[in-house]
């Protein structure tokens, strides 16, 4: 049985970084300009925060603007 060493820790949280930040794009493209618009966020700087920050944009968009979003569509 072979042991995980750091090299394969980083690669792990580097691969979970880059699913959510691409989970958190395809979530912010999909969503309707409607639902944007009465939440009263902008899809055009959210989807450029996602894209220029990376992980801290996607993670920053899951805790921030998607509970607004969503609160919308209920």
């Amino acid at each position: 049985m072979a042991a995980f060493g750091l090299g394969t820790l980083i690669v792990l949280v580097g691969l979970a970084g880059f699913v959510l930040w691409i989970v958190a794009l395809v979530d912010a493209l999909k969503r309707p300009a409607d639902v944007w618009e009465m939440s009263g966020q902008n899809q055009i700087v959210w989807v450029g925060v996602i894209i220029f920050a990376n992980f801290i944009g996607a993670l920053i968009y899951w805790l921030v603007a998607r509970p607004q979003l969503e609160a919308i569509n209920v």
